[in-house]
């Protein structure tokens, strides 16, 4: 039988197809990230913006068994990317959690629990008050001779439109964070609808704080006069961008933040084929060494999802 109401309550189903591809790309950037710190002189730490319950219900449907007519789905429970992050051999230094959700929040403090001799910090509330708290208060640099400084790689996933502008900015001004953030398409598209008439002030809202910045209005959409009679006209606004457009003007906005280098996103998609978000790849430090060696791990990373993905399913 399916799980109760109750039992679906407390588990943290979320995501769809592509789910396991943008867990696999964190997975392999954390493990190679972690390899090559190894003998550094860094410590190493991963931050987890919307660190969500530790782990992932995926309902799937079930194939029926020879002689049955019909099966019940199935519940199938994996790593989240708290747990991928904890489980990286060599382990990270540090790893931050942020979750604002109260059963999710206790879920990841059950989880911190199993791993007393490691360094798991679990914080509630706000994503982007706490990124910003600790981009601004982590010594990233080696300040003395024999000090170690800190690098790190920090997950936005959001469940929506939740990250602001000034975060993205506050991570990229550390120069020590690579930073994979799973950018909400769907919430742009919804939130810049092609009829201009459904462009409320909420919205237009929305979109200033997650991009940073009022020119969209301009590159998305065309106004149009049209002829209303003889003695009088009207304007119309449309918009003329279309997904492909709206996620290279993104990728424009996070390159005004992020100075070392931003690679092209992998797309992912609902269950219905929809674009669902852009997997980004960003690179705060400037040093040509760190960027070299960033941009070479994500590259290879990136480009097996986009052949991972193009496969018939």
């Amino acid at each position: 039988m399916c799980a109760g109401l109750g039992d679906k309550l407390a588990k943290h189903i979320y995501g769809g197809p592509d789910t396991p591809k943008k867990l696999r790309c964190l997975q392999e950037y954390l493990q190679a990230f972690s390899i090559a710190l190894r003998n550094q002189q860094f410590e190493c730490v991963y931050i987890d913006a919307f660190a969500g319950s530790g782990s992932r219900t995926e309902v799937r449907p079930a194939l029926p068994l020879l002689g049955e007519e019909f099966a019940e789905p199935q519940e199938v429970t994996t790593p989240g990317s708290a747990r991928i992050a904890i489980d990286i051999h060599p382990p990270l230094h540090s790893i931050v959690l942020i979750e604002e959700d109260a059963t999710r929040f206790a879920e990841l403090e059950r989880l911190a629990g199993e791993y007393p001799d490691r360094h798991i910090t679990v914080e509630k509330g706000d994503a982007n008050k706490h990124v910003q708290r600790l981009c601004t208060q982590i010594a990233w640099r080696q300040r003395k001779p024999g000090m170690r400084g800190t690098r790190g790689v920090v997950f936005l996933d959001p469940y929506g439109m939740e990250v602001a502008w000034q975060t993205v900015e506050t991570i990229a001004r550390t120069k020590a964070l690579d930073c994979w953030y799973f950018f909400p398409l769907s919430g742009l598209y919804r939130n810049a609808p092609h009829n201009p008439a459904k462009l409320d002030a909420g919205k237009q809202a929305n979109l200033d704080r997650v991009l940073g910045a009022t020119d969209w209005r301009e590159r998305w959409y065309e106004h149009q006069i049209l002829p209303k009679d003889l003695l009088e006209t009207q304007a119309q606004a449309v918009r003329r961008t279309d997904v492909d457009a709206i996620e290279a003007y993104v990728k424009e906005r996070l390159e005004t933040a992020f100075k070392g280098a931003v690679l092209d996103p992998i797309r992912l998609h609902h269950k219905n084929g929809a674009p669902l978000a852009s997997l980004f790849f960003a690179v705060s430090n400037t040093s040509p060494k760190a960027v070299k060696l960033a941009t070479d791990i994500a590259s290879h990373i990136l480009n097996s999802g986009r052949l991972f993905h193009s496969r018939p399913r």
